[in-house]
C-alpha cells in the first residue's frame, strides 16, 4: 500500500500519470472545466484538481484528476467554466502602451493599421494612438496566446475619427 498520494496539481498529465504509477496509484481523469472534453493527448493537459478515487476491485488506490488543456487557466472549482482574461480598453493609448496592456492579459499578436484610408502607417508607428480595437474592450479572450488584436491608429498630430476607414483630408468637392 502506498504511503500517501503524490501531489500532482500543476503537472502535465503525462508526468502526473507517471508519478502516480511510480507511487502505486492508478489514475482516472476528467475535464475540470464545464466542457467535458476527452483527454486523448496526455501532453496537452495539466492537472488542476486531485481527489482520492477509492480502489478498483481491491487493487491499487485510484486518484481522480481534474485536468484542463495546458494553455488554459484552471477554473475556480472543479467543473466550473474556465475564466479567460478580458480584453483591456486600449483606445487613446500609444501603440507601445497598448502592446504592454495586451501582453499583460496574454495577447502577443498585434496588427496595427492606419485608421485613415489616406494616411499610410509609418515603419515605426510606436507613438501613434489607438482609436479603435478588435476584440472590443471587456470581451473574453479564449486562448489569448493565439489571439490577434487589430488596432486602428491615428498619427500623434491627428484626432481620432468617428468611424474607422475615414479620410483625414476630405477629397475636394468637384
Amino acid at each position: 500500500m502506498p504511503a500517501g498520494p503524490p501531489q500532482l496539481v500543476g503537472k502535465v498529465l503525462r508526468e502526473a500519470q507517471g508519478v502516480a504509477d511510480g507511487a502505486g496509484y492508478d489514475v482516472v481523469t476528467h475535464d475540470a472545466s464545464d466542457r467535458d472534453d476527452g483527454q486523448w493527448d496526455a501532453d496537452g493537459w495539466k492537472v488542476c484538481f486531485q481527489t482520492a478515487g477509492g480502489q478498483r476491485g481491491g487493487g491499487r488506490p485510484v486518484l481522480d484528476l481534474g485536468v484542463v488543456r495546458v494553455d488554459s487557466p484552471c477554473p475556480a472549482a472543479d467543473g466550473e467554466a474556465v475564466s479567460w482574461p478580458v480584453m483591456p480598453g486600449v483606445a487613446g493609448a500609444s501603440l507601445v502602451r497598448a502592446g504592454e496592456m495586451l501582453e499583460a492579459v496574454g495577447v502577443r499578436k498585434v496588427r496595427p493599421e492606419s485608421v485613415y484610408t489616406d494616411v499610410v502607417l509609418p515603419a515605426d508607428p510606436s507613438t501613434w494612438r489607438v482609436c479603435f480595437q478588435e476584440p472590443a474592450p471587456g470581451e473574453e479572450v479564449e486562448n489569448p496566446q493565439y489571439a490577434t488584436a487589430y488596432l486602428k491608429l491615428a498619427p500623434p498630430d491627428a484626432a481620432c475619427p468617428e468611424e474607422p476607414y475615414a479620410r483625414l483630408r476630405p477629397e475636394p468637392a468637384s
